[in-house]
């Protein structure tokens, strides 16, 4: 063995015993701390307890004596559980505790009637205060707002009502169990049904756009009574609504006109979605077809009736 690895050995030794010294000196060090402070009793609010025996004797200045009369020379204090009752006449009445404590019942007395007035005025500006911030309610004659009428338009019961009204027309297309189906195509076979002219044609005919992204037309031209039938287009993907921002730019293959059944009145809806349907056809030189793919002719259209009228019955 060499002597520098000697000395290394050494080194070594020496740094194992110190490290060794320095946490047995810690963990001493920690047992002591825990020791002193459990050696100091608590109460509840954590202040220290301190034994009778181990308690300050008090000054004899900061005992507390009594006034040194002639009956009471050296100021003793007697306290007993049969006599708690003062007695004033027991002293003086020139300076002594009687005029002291008429002197303090005067001036609490004194101090109590000002604190009183100052209380009214504080509840008094409250008041008033309170009559200045209170908003002003007004009432109404009921029997006046019977007779009165609004004039005035609201634009969320309008909203509402409107709402009432869409309900009540589409009603055959909200509760629809089944529809007779009709189609138009164009006679010529690579024509194309053109958007701007469709739209020229369906504001002709009184249809309008609405429920679902398509055309309707309802029982008066103008958009108003129960809803007749509905109005869809044919393109590439097949039965499609309409998109009005792009319908101007479009082309169509055809067009699909539907009663929705139940119907509260079939015959009307159904001659009126025939007529139009047939209209239509003659504008865009097409032919109007069944759900079969027929040409319509008399017997279809007939049958396509009696469904329309027994259906539901």
């Amino acid at each position: 063995m060499s002597i520098t690895q000697l000395i290394l050995i050494i080194l070594a030794v020496v740094a194992i015993v110190w490290g060794i010294y320095t946490l047995l000196k810690s963990i001493r060090q920690k047992n002591q701390d825990v020791l002193a402070t459990d050696a100091i009793e608590h109460d509840k609010d954590g202040l220290p307890i301190i034994p009778r025996h181990q308690r300050p004797e008090p000054q004899e200045s900061q005992l507390f004596k009594a006034e040194i009369t002639p009956d009471n020379p050296k100021g003793e204090v007697k306290l007993s559980a049969d006599d708690t009752e003062l007695h004033l006449d027991n002293y003086p009445a020139n300076g002594g505790f009687a005029n002291a404590t008429k002197s303090a019942n005067d001036k609490l007395l004194a101090e109590t009637h000002t604190f009183v007035e100052n209380e009214n005025d504080a509840f008094s500006m409250l008041a008033n205060a309170t009559e200045t911030i209170t908003p002003v309610v007004h009432t109404f004659d009921e029997n006046q707002l019977k007779n009165d009428s609004f004039t005035d338009n609201s634009p969320i019961l309008d909203t509402h009502i409107q709402a009432q009204i869409d309900e009540e027309q589409n009603s055959p297309l909200n509760n629809a169990i089944q529809n007779i189906n009709i189609s138009i195509f164009p006679n010529q076979q690579f024509v194309d049904i053109k958007g701007d002219y469709l739209l020229e044609l369906i504001d002709k005919y009184g249809l309008k756009f609405g429920a679902m992204n398509m055309f309707h037309r309802y029982e008066n031209k103008d958009g108003t009574g129960l809803l007749w039938f509905s109005l869809m287009m044919i393109d590439n993907e097949g039965i499609s609504p309409f998109d009005l921002n792009r319908l101007p730019m479009q082309t169509m293959k055809g067009l699909v006109l539907f009663l929705s059944l139940p119907h509260p009145r079939p015959v009307q809806g159904f001659d009126s979605m025939m007529s139009i349907a047939g209209l239509l056809a003659n504008d865009l030189n097409a032919t109007v077809y069944d759900d079969t793919g027929e040409p319509i002719n008399k017997e279809n259209t007939q049958a396509m009736r009696e469904l329309a009228i027994n259906f539901g019955r």
